[in-house]
């Protein structure tokens, strides 16, 4: 368990997903990361560890389909499936290994707390390897009301070439698939209506996914999800030429088959990656629609090199009437967080943890 006085956490063995995460706000404490809702029952031996815990957040590698390395063939791959052992700890910190390798690389994962900062600071490095890799972060919030989402500049967003669920016997998707969308406000749906994808939930029992590319010259990219009502804002923070992208899982009630059962709701997945979509490591080194447009789609490893993946996520309170964030900005000390009524709150961060 990593703890300071704003900010709590601890990591599973198995998979390395992060849990237990917990903030302390001038609103109370916040605990705004999902845990899978068949947690707590018996494990179901044929689960693949990554939904047998599915929680928080974890490092994926490759993202989506593991469809190249023939000893690691789970979901999202290694990092979020096989053990990682201790190398050191503190109170603040932890530093550990993955028991595998990642086409050759030795991956390592740091978590860090800071005194005063309700953040979460993490630090991927794979050493060594070679070959092209797609990567990611598996944020997961489960949120308690509707609430406003936001994104730092995009030069491209669209849907995967094909829907999420398929079969409307058991799942349902509700958007268009392949779409490109310049306006999140008005996605399109199968039906022929559009839907404000600004908000969440905004559609009924169904799981959809899209992409949204970052302006490659930001000096950091984020996201925002905000609660007004239960007074929050999430945010997360990453170099836009590490992870490229964000991918959006909208979760709510769309799998009717076994571990969904149709009571997965109220999930975001906010996984920034640089990746095609969810489609696997095969997909995302292949040449495809995204990476003949020159928006990076996987990370090439060097034998004599390191890989380095940093992110940052948080909360601060917010007022009730706070809504959709507009900006954040580095400020003194932190970030400060703009909606689009000119409100603001400060979020304590220390932004050199996006840097070398």
């Amino acid at each position: 368990m990593l703890a300071s006085d704003r900010a709590q956490l601890a990591v599973t063995e198995e998979g390395g997903h992060l849990d237990a995460v917990r903030f302390q706000t001038e609103r109370g404490t916040v605990s705004p990361m999902h845990v899978a809702p068949w947690a707590d029952e018996p494990a179901d031996p044929a689960l693949p560890p990554i939904l047998r815990i599915l929680r928080g957040d974890f490092f994926c590698a490759p993202f989506g389909a593991s469809d190249l390395i023939p000893d690691e063939t789970r979901l999202h791959g290694a990092p979020c499936n096989a053990r990682w052992k201790m190398v050191n700890s503190t109170r603040h910190g932890l530093r550990l290994e993955l028991e595998k390798t990642v086409l050759g690389a030795r991956v390592w994962k740091t978590l860090g707390v800071q005194p005063g900062h309700a953040v979460v600071v993490q630090r991927h490095i794979l050493t060594g390897g070679s070959g092209s890799l797609p990567v990611g972060h598996h944020a997961m919030l489960r949120v308690p009301e509707t609430v406003y989402l936001s994104f730092s500049p995009w030069i491209w967003a669209g849907t995967p070439p094909t829907p999420l669920e398929t079969d409307p016997a058991i799942g349902r998707s509700l958007l268009e698939y392949p779409q490109e969308i310049s306006d999140l406000t008005r996605a399109r749906l199968a039906s022929g209506q559009t839907a404000d994808l600004t908000r969440f939930p905004t559609l009924e029992r169904h799981d959809d996914l899209l992409m949204l590319v970052a302006d490659p010259e930001l000096p950091f990219a984020w996201s925002a999800v905000v609660a007004p009502q239960a007074g929050w804002v999430w945010f997360d923070l990453r170099d836009p030429r590490t992870l490229a992208s964000t991918v959006l899982w909208m979760s709510h009630g769309g799998r009717d088959y076994p571990p969904w059962s149709g009571r997965h709701t109220h999930v975001l997945g906010i996984e920034q990656v640089t990746a095609y979509f969810h489609l696997g490591h095969r997909a995302s080194t292949n040449p495809n629609p995204l990476s003949q447009r020159g928006i990076p789609t996987a990370i090439e490893l060097s034998p004599d090199g390191n890989l380095v993946v940093r992110y940052v996520f948080g909360v601060a309170a917010v007022p009730p009437d706070f809504t959709r964030v507009r900006s954040i900005e580095p400020a003194s000390g932190g970030i400060r967080l703009t909606d689009d009524g000119g409100r603001s709150v400060h979020a304590p961060c220390d932004l050199n943890a996006l840097v070398g």
